[in-house]
C-alpha cells in the first residue's frame, strides 16, 4: 500500500510557482489580454442561455422552444462557462500558468475544430431538420471558424506572444 507521506524525491503538483522573471521582449501580455477577453466573453455569454433560455431560443427561432432545447441549451451555457475556468487559470504571469497556455488552446481549439464541420454539416443539410436557422449556423460557424484561425496563429506564427520566462536562480540571471 503506498504511503500517505509526501516523498522528498518528488514535488506534488501544486498551482504555486517558483519565482520567475518574464522576458521583457515577450512577456504574454497580449495572450493575457485575450484570455480574459475570451472568458468574460464566455462567461457573459453562458449567463442568458443559462437564466434566459426562453427568450434567447426565441431570437433564434419562431416557434416555441421545446423542453429538450431548453434544457440542453442551458447546459451548454453551463459548458461555456466552465471552459472560462482553464482560460482564467492560464492568465497569471506564472511559470504553471504560462506552460497551460499552450494546452488551453489547443483543446479549445480542438473543440471548435469538431463544432466547425457539425455546424457546416447541418446547414448543408437544411431539409434535415437542424432546428437551427442556416444562417445562425454559418455565423456560428465562421465565429468558431475565426478563433481556431487565431488560435493556430499565435500558437504557430506568434508562439512568443504566450510569454517567455525564466526561473530565478538558474544560469543567465
Amino acid at each position: 500500500m503506498a504511503s500517505s507521506r509526501p516523498s522528498p524525491k518528488y514535488l506534488l503538483p501544486t498551482t504555486i510557482s517558483r519565482p520567475i522573471s518574464l522576458d521583457p521582449s515577450a512577456p504574454g501580455t497580449i495572450m493575457r489580454s485575450a484570455l480574459l477577453i475570451e472568458a468574460l466573453s464566455n462567461i457573459l455569454g453562458a449567463i442568458p442561455m443559462i437564466f434566459l433560455t426562453r427568450p434567447l431560443l426565441s431570437l433564434i427561432s419562431s416557434s416555441a422552444p421545446s423542453p429538450l432545447a431548453v434544457s440542453l441549451t442551458q447546459w451548454l451555457g453551463g459548458l461555456i462557462c466552465g471552459l472560462a475556468a482553464p482560460l482564467l487559470l492560464a492568465y497569471p504571469n506564472t511559470k504553471r500558468a504560462m506552460e497551460s497556455r499552450t494546452t488551453v488552446y489547443w483543446t479549445l481549439g480542438a473543440g471548435e475544430g469538431a463544432l466547425v464541420p457539425v455546424m457546416l454539416w447541418q446547414y448543408m443539410s437544411q431539409g434535415q431538420g437542424s432546428g437551427l436557422p442556416g444562417g445562425f449556423l454559418l455565423g456560428a460557424a465562421g465565429v468558431l471558424a475565426a478563433t481556431a484561425a487565431w488560435r493556430l496563429w499565435v500558437m504557430l506564427v506568434r508562439p512568443e506572444w504566450m510569454g517567455r520566462y525564466r526561473e530565478e536562480g538558474t544560469k543567465g540571471e
